[in-house]
């Protein structure tokens, strides 16, 4: 059997204070695996304005098994992810964020699965530490949500952390859009899966990157690159209220032919031309997201740039 190699992708947007301590914990865990012989640590750095790039340079020139992809600006962790996954040269890559929640002995159940057959290892939440019931509500909501509309067989509670074989890998660069949602794509493919469930930990220091603003511009987006569902619920319901509206016109006129007085109303007439006005204000919203990512496709902008890259041959 030939010697296989692991790849443990890691992003990294200021966390000079994490990547010492992931480290040492990897250190102890990848030389112990039985399938994968040897391994590859990918930092991505993602724009980072602490001393997280000059850490990560420093354990590149000490080991060469570590990598770096430094980019010349922030890109965003989706596009760091994506870097570091079409970079990678492993029989199989691990995705794992930089805040040291992810537990790396999970690596071992991820190799069992590889060993197994299984495309695609990744770690479901059973419980999630120090973290807002907000959090964690709303995180509930979005996975069923995401697999309604979308119909992806995305499982509920998970990250990014998983492992993926060289096929999921080779497939995940095919696919072109610009607009990603790595996790959805991980899914989208339909490859043989298992999940590993693990208790998510505390943050190892600092803070995240990611504030409910922020979490919800990401859900939106994502929904919307995987599905044309909301254009349709759009479409009903716009259909649902020309039917009321044609059945109050007719009642309205059977009514007055009956010699009934039709009473007027400026408090419901007002309040049905607010719900209207809000509607088609909510309808052209999702609208324009559809042609904003249809502008960021067409524009075929890389969505990264290269600054630097070391230990790459």
């Amino acid at each position: 059997m030939k010697d296989l190699l692991l790849s443990i992708v890691i992003p990294l947007f200021n966390e000079e204070e994490n990547i010492g301590p992931l480290y040492e914990e990897l250190l102890q865990i990848l030389p112990k695996l039985n399938v994968f012989s040897t391994y590859e640590i990918v930092f991505v750095n993602d724009g980072s304005k602490d001393t997280s790039l000059d850490i990560v340079k420093k354990l590149a020139h000490q080991n060469t098994h570590v990598k770096v992809l430094s980019f010349t600006r922030n890109f965003g962790h989706e596009s760091a992810t994506y870097a570091g996954i079409i970079n990678a040269t492993g029989d199989a890559v691990v995705l794992m964020d930089a805040d040291r929640q992810d537990p790396p002995t999970l690596i071992f159940e991820f190799e069992k699965a590889y060993q197994e057959g299984i495309d695609i290892a990744y770690g479901q939440r059973t419980k999630r530490l120090q973290e807002s019931w907000v959090k964690k509500c709303t995180s509930k909501m979005f996975y069923p949500l995401f697999k309604f509309i979308t119909n992806i067989d995305m499982p509920r509670d998970v990250g990014d952390f998983c492992l993926l074989s060289r096929k999921a890998v080779d497939m995940i660069k095919q696919l072109p859009e610009r607009a990603l949602f790595v996790r959805g794509l991980i899914y989208w493919l339909g490859l043989p899966k298992r999940a590993i469930p693990f208790v998510r930990r505390e943050r190892g220091a600092g803070t995240t990157k990611y504030n409910y603003r922020k979490l919800t511009i990401f859900a939106l987006e994502n929904i919307i690159s995987f599905s044309t569902v909301p254009i349709y619920w759009l479409l009903f319901f716009s259909l649902g209220i020309i039917t009321l509206c044609g059945g109050g016109i007719v009642v309205a006129l059977i009514m007055r032919l009956c010699g009934y007085v039709v009473m007027s109303g400026w408090t419901s007439l007002m309040m049905c031309m607010l719900f209207l006005s809000a509607t088609i204000l909510f309808a052209l919203s999702i609208i324009g997201l559809y042609i904003g990512k249809i502008f960021q496709e067409i524009k075929e902008r890389p969505i990264f740039l290269v600054d630097e890259k070391i230990n790459f041959n």
